[in-house]
């Protein structure tokens, strides 16, 4: 009963982080209530299942039946993917992209520091977080918990660069033509280069001193 619940409430932070971040709806219910109470009511939904899953997450005795033999701690993958993930989200941060789901608004178009390598830095960080986690746990129960963080991520970079596309002004346009969804697909392609120095060293500094606290903590707790 708790695994189906979990996939239930997984299925609900995904459906409900994609439904409410959709023109269709956010626009109706910002007209009606408000931008900050929109975002509030977005908040609230999303750590109301958020919650409810990993409350679902922790009553799983084993959690959940195995479906893969995970890989060991001794395996190098897990950590890399957790660095990209803590240096995604901590660089997207202090570099909110003007595509991304509402954490972006206001941000001004430039594609600048992690914004060259994409345009999605903080989705990025989502999928590697539940990439890491789903790899080295190999149960029903992470691939619910966990994997609602890769399809989020994902898919919501997705519908968000597809709405900018179609809706964006010009200077919007300008900024998808200088980065994209893939890391270093515009560095690839020539559209743009790899600049370490707009990163800066405090928000570098800060990722990695929460990499070492997450590292530790996992072996302490």
């Amino acid at each position: 009963m708790a695994l189906n619940l979990l996939f239930l409430f997984a299925a609900l932070f995904v459906l409900s982080h994609l439904g409410l971040s959709s023109d269709r709806i956010k626009k109706p219910l910002v007209k009606a209530i408000g931008d900050k109470p929109f975002m509030g009511l977005y908040s609230l939904v999303a750590l109301a299942t958020l919650g409810c899953a990993i409350w679902m997450y922790a009553g799983l005795g084993a959690r959940g039946p195995a479906l893969w033999v995970p890989l060991g701690w001794d395996n190098p993958v897990p950590y890399v993917l957790m660095l990209l993930s803590i240096l995604f989200i901590v660089l997207g941060s202090v570099t909110p992209s003007p595509v991304g789901a509402d954490m972006g608004m206001g941000a001004k178009p430039i594609a600048r520091g992690i914004l060259r390598v994409t345009a999605h830095p903080q989705n990025w960080g989502m999928v590697c977080f539940g990439l890491a986690h789903v790899l080295v746990t190999g149960t029903a129960g992470a691939l619910a918990l966990y994997g609602m963080f890769v399809l989020t991520g994902m898919i919501g970079m997705y519908h968000e660069t597809a709405k900018k596309r179609k809706d964006g002004d010009a200077e919007v346009q300008a900024f998808l033509k200088e980065t994209g969804l893939i890391p270093f697909s515009a560095i690839v392609r020539g559209k743009n280069k790899f600049v370490v120095g707009e990163f800066g060293i405090m928000p570098i500094f800060a990722a990695l001193i929460v990499f070492g606290l997450s590292i530790v903590a996992h072996f302490v707790l």
